[in-house]
């Protein structure tokens, strides 16, 4: 190996033990404070790396009985801290399996009921830019799981599965959105009840980001929302990030770049 490859090399081996240690504390039950800009909170994590997001203190500062929606909620690192102690409800949507299920037992035990509590509704479904079912990578490193089996594969994970999961626009989940001319939001039922109009959409979704907003023109345009995404490829020139920042420009939203963190303000 020669010593160009040494960095790769230890983040891989950095990743693969930092994965199995969350293994470990979830099978041991060993959960732990969390303190962030949105307050503290208990999990079954090993690590905090959402302490100081700019996104979720944005997410904080709206008010504490607004409605939040978390689009890749992974085990609950902004949806629970924001439901916490508050007045928020909070539509987590997450498609990872072992995720969702990291957030029910994390919610819990910030005596949250992930799923049946008002404060936080998970929904186990993807969103994007077209109703139907897309396959989905489970990777040996959860954090990496993902709509894309390069994605499912950074850092030397590899692929632990492939299952076909639902994904819906939310723009036929939030309710009175017309959408396409139509209000589909009574057919929503396959995710649950209808979505309340959200003050808030956060977007952590492994390179999905933009159809997930076009997913949810309809609803941008009717309640304008903050808008905090976290971006994926997000550097100058990348086409992908350049078409993003587009498509939040022309919809009249300021953005404010923080490193992988847009908050966008319409």
């Amino acid at each position: 190996m020669s010593v160009l490859d040494t960095p790769a090399w230890l983040e891989r081996v950095g990743f693969r033990t930092l994965y199995r240690l969350a293994d470990l504390t979830y099978a041991l039950g060993v959960a732990t404070p969390k303190r962030t800009v949105a307050g503290t909170y208990w999990s079954y994590e090993p690590t905090n790396p959402h302490g100081d997001d700019p996104g979720l203190a944005a997410l904080d500062r709206i008010p504490n009985d607004a409605t939040v929606l978390d689009v890749g909620a992974h085990v609950g690192e902004h949806a629970i801290p924001l439901a916490a102690d508050t007045d928020r409800r909070v539509v987590a949507f997450e498609p990872n399996g072992e995720s969702a299920d990291r957030l029910v037992r994390n919610a819990a035990r910030n005596g949250l009921a992930a799923g049946t509590d008002r404060r936080l509704d998970l929904r186990r479904a993807g969103l994007g830019d077209e109703r139907g079912s897309l396959p989905f990578y489970r990777s040996t490193f959860s954090k990496c799981s993902a709509f894309d089996r390069d994605r499912a594969t950074r850092w030397g994970a590899r692929v632990d599965a492939v299952e076909e999961v639902p994904v819906f626009r939310l723009d036929d989940l939030v309710e009175g959105v017309v959408a396409a001319g139509v209000d589909v939001a009574a057919d929503a039922t396959p995710a649950g009840d209808p979505v309340t109009p959200p003050d808030a959409i956060k977007v952590d979704v492994e390179g999905r980001e933009l159809a997930v907003l076009r997913g949810a023109e309809a609803t941008i345009r009717a309640h304008r929302p903050l808008l905090v995404v976290e971006v994926h490829d997000g550097t100058a020139g990348d086409d992908r990030a350049d078409a993003l920042r587009s498509w939040i420009a022309e919809r009249d939203y300021d953005v404010d770049e923080r490193g992988d963190v847009w908050v966008c303000r319409g």
